[in-house]
């Protein structure tokens, strides 16, 4: 600097400059940081802090799951979200249709297993279906297997 405290431009342009990479580089190590703690926050599991852990053992969406996904299944449209692509490329080789004059009964047996009982063209027809679940999300699954069963009057 001048003894008038003045600078000439050829000091404050690399004082600009020196200034700038300091800016740069800040901006540069925000930017890596703000990544890494990016792609840890996606990559990362989540697991569900819930006190009352009892709803997860009734698993309140089973009984919904198995009705959606036989109601799209017996149309001949099956939704992918809740049936498995296993059994949708099944259910197309089989042609699998099936009228359904009315649903009498929607019910979680097993761990991953629900019973379906419907009256179909005059009969009573029964099936068991096959639930995969997921360890990511206690709330999610997809129908993986349909079986035909005994229907049983007394159990409705």
């Amino acid at each position: 600097m001048k003894e008038g405290g003045s600078m000439n431009f050829d000091e404050f342009q690399a004082a600009f400059v020196k200034e700038n990479r300091k800016l740069k580089i800040i901006i540069f190590l925000m930017i890596i940081v703000f990544g890494i703690g990016s792609v840890f926050n996606i990559i990362d599991r989540r697991y569900y802090l819930y006190k009352g852990g009892a709803i997860f053992e009734e698993r309140p969406l089973v009984e919904e799951i198995c009705r959606l996904g036989f109601a799209t299944l017996t149309k001949g449209e099956p939704n992918p979200y809740v049936v498995s692509l296993g059994l949708i490329e099944a259910a197309k080789k089989e042609q699998f249709r099936l009228v359904v004059d009315k649903l009498l009964l929607v019910k979680s047996t097993e761990v991953d297993s629900c019973k379906i009982i419907l009256k179909s063209e005059g009969k009573l027809v029964a099936f068991k279906v096959s639930l995969s679940g997921s360890d990511k999300n206690p709330f999610y699954y997809k129908l993986t297997q349909l079986d035909e069963t005994l229907a049983e009057k007394e159990k409705l």
